[in-house]
Formats: C-alpha cells, sequence, structure tokens
C-alpha cells in the first residue's frame, strides 16, 4: 500500500532540514582559522528565519485571488521603490541595492522577484490569449521596466531572473507561444550589443566563465577557489568546520552566494546529493500540484513560484561548479539574506494556501 503524503506536509518537512542545515553552513562559513568571526551575521540570521517562518504561517492563510486584485498596486509600490534606490539606495560593494528604513535594510530587487509573478499570473490567465498589446506587449513592458531598473544597480541575475519568468509563464499560459518564441529569438540577437551594457566586472565575469584562468587572481579567483572546494569534499567531505578552502579564507562570498561550497566542501557528494534530493522533493510537490490546479490564476502562480526556487537552485549551484556564469544569485532557502530568505517562505506560504483551497 503507497502512502501518500500532501504538499504541505513534505515542504514543510524540506525546509525544516534547509533551515538547520543553512545555519550550520552558515556559523562554519563565518569561522576563520578555527575563530568565530561573524557572531553578528550569525545570529542576524537566526532572526531572519524566524520572521520568515511567521511570514510563512501568514501567507498560508491569505487567499491567494488576492493578489490578483491587487497586482497592480503592488507593481506600482515596487515600481517606486526601485526608483528610490536609483537616487537614494545604500551602496555595498559597488552595488546599490538596499534601502534602509529605520535601520532596517531590505532588497527591492527581491520583492520584484514576488511582485512580478503576480502580475504575470493576472495577465496570462485572462482571456487575452488572441491580444498581442494585453496578452503579450503590456506585460513585456512591466517586465522590461522592472528588469532596466534591477540592471542598472547593478544585479544581472535578478534581472534575468525577471525576463526568464515572464517567458516561462509565458510559454505555461495559453498565450501564443509565437510570441515568445520570436522575444526568444529576438534575445538571442541582441545579445551581443547587449554585452556592450555591462559593467567592467560583468564582462571580466563572462571571459573568465570561458577560461578562469586568464585572471587568475583577478575576476577568475572566485571560481577556481570554488571548484577546488567542491573538488576537495570528494566522497563524504572533510566534516564540519574542517574544510580548508573555507576556514582559511580562500573563498570569498562563502557565506551568501557561494554557500554550496561550504556544504559540498564539508560533507563531500553525499551530502551535495542529499541537499538535491529535498530541492528535489520541494519541486516535484510544487508541480505535481500545479498539474491538478483547474484555475488558470492559482496555476500559474503555482507555476511561477516553482519555477523561480528551479532557477535559483539551478544558476546558484552552476555557477559554483563553472557550469555558468557568477551572475550574484543566492541559493535557496539556504544563503545568508533576509530579504530573498523572507520572499522565498512567502511564496510558500502563498503556495501552501493555493493547496488548502484547491484540494
Amino acid at each position: 500500500m503507497r502512502i501518500q503524503i500532501g504538499p504541505i506536509k513534505t515542504i514543510i518537512l524540506c525546509l525544516l532540514i534547509l533551515s538547520i542545515l543553512s545555519l550550520f553552513s552558515l556559523y562554519s562559513s563565518l569561522h576563520q582559522g578555527g575563530d568565530f568571526k561573524g557572531q553578528t551575521t550569525f545570529y542576524r540570521q537566526i532572526t531572519w528565519f524566524a520572521i520568515a517562518w511567521l511570514f510563512l504561517i501568514v501567507f498560508s492563510f491569505i487567499n491567494y485571488r488576492l493578489y490578483f486584485d491587487l497586482s497592480f498596486i503592488f507593481y506600482a509600490i515596487n515600481l517606486i521603490l526601485l526608483l528610490i534606490v536609483v537616487f537614494k539606495g545604500k551602496t555595498v560593494m559597488g552595488a546599490q541595492r538596499w534601502l534602509s528604513v529605520g535601520g532596517f535594510t531590505f532588497q527591492p530587487s527581491e520583492l520584484a522577484k514576488l511582485v512580478i509573478i503576480f502580475i504575470l499570473a493576472r495577465f496570462f490567465s485572462s482571456n487575452y490569449q488572441r491580444q498581442l498589446l494585453k496578452g503579450f506587449i503590456i506585460p513585456l513592458v512591466l517586465v522590461l521596466a522592472f528588469a532596466g531598473l534591477i540592471f542598472k544597480q547593478p544585479d544581472l541575475g535578478t534581472a534575468l531572473i525577471i525576463i526568464f519568468l515572464f517567458i516561462a509563464m509565458g510559454l505555461a499560459s495559453n498565450i501564443k507561444k509565437k510570441y515568445f518564441i520570436f522575444a526568444i529569438i529576438a534575445a538571442i540577437v541582441l545579445c551581443p550589443i547587449g554585452f556592450n551594457f555591462l559593467k567592467e566586472y560583468q564582462k571580466k565575469r563572462l571571459i573568465v566563465f570561458m577560461n578562469p584562468n586568464v585572471d587568475p587572481l583577478g575576476a577568475g579567483y572566485t571560481i577556481i577557489q570554488s571548484k577546488i572546494a567542491i573538488g576537495s569534499g570528494k566522497m563524504l567531505g572533510k566534516g564540519f568546520l574542517s574544510g580548508t578552502q573555507n576556514q582559511f579564507n580562500f573563498l570569498p562570498e562563502r557565506h551568501t552566494d557561494f554557500i554550496f561550497t561550504v556544504i559540498a566542501e564539508e560533507w563531500g557528494f553525499v551530502g551535495s546529493l542529499f541537499l538535491l534530493l529535498i530541492y528535489w522533493l520541494i519541486l516535484k510537490k510544487i508541480l505535481d500540484k500545479t498539474k491538478s490546479l483547474k484555475d488558470p490564476f492559482a496555476r500559474l502562480l503555482a507555476y511561477g513560484v516553482g519555477f523561480l526556487f528551479f532557477l535559483h537552485i539551478f544558476i546558484n549551484i552552476s555557477m559554483t561548479l563553472g557550469i555558468l556564469p557568477v551572475v550574484g544569485l543566492p541559493l535557496l532557502f539556504l544563503s545568508y539574506g533576509g530579504t530573498h530568505l523572507v520572499v522565498s517562505f512567502i511564496l510558500t506560504g502563498m503556495f501552501f494556501n493555493i493547496c488548502r483551497n484547491n484540494p
């Protein structure tokens, strides 16, 4: 007899495991030579997890249809926040992406992923199948407005994520597929021109993606050290707090975008495979539920959540392995950072509400 476990229970269990794994990995990544150097960062992330779990509970009880009615209001608010970032945003390591309100710092670009899923689900679930303007052009303009402001910060990774969401959710809708195929072809043709608009460090990242040894002590340093850390973990890893690349500070950004390397070095191939299994369970439960949904708006919301989660997992792990260029995307539910973590939990809570209202 086969026992069926619902998506909510499975995902909650997976989130508990990922929360614990994240804090263990973060704790390890904040050590240098055996000394715990990042107490403040570690305790701040614990606070963020508490807030994120609270938001998950709250949003699991908010009817998802509300997002259809308020999607334009959410878009307008987020657009204003992104414009404020352009003029008064907080700059960290050369990137102007944050806003500070009363000592609280957050990234409007992370909120943009949430809002774009709302707005696209509304447009693509409406009866615009044969309308080029409302079914394709207007949502494309809204997406490009966000992507342009985010790209200016500069945040190439999030700008691309938003564009990928537009294409994926569009192809999953009833809007004519030829519109999106044309957009994909146009984007590919315009790629060489777009290269000229990249910042110098972004161009170097693309160059060292092809050959990291071109600049081994500069733009290629992080990816070289990342590969060394992942490879040195071998089958079972070096053990907790025993990764040399991690503990001796060879790898930059290991508590944020490169936290996967900490897991791979300390827990090896087996630990990495376990992490991928947890992610697979989450994505499978979302996809299985999405297929059964009759409400077009709910189906596109759930699909958008699942695809966004997949992009963060695939792109982040691929860039740490050198399979994709480094674009600065956090690893889902694991990387340090408050706004991304809270938004991911909000999206999960929203999916839970879809499950409850569409048994």
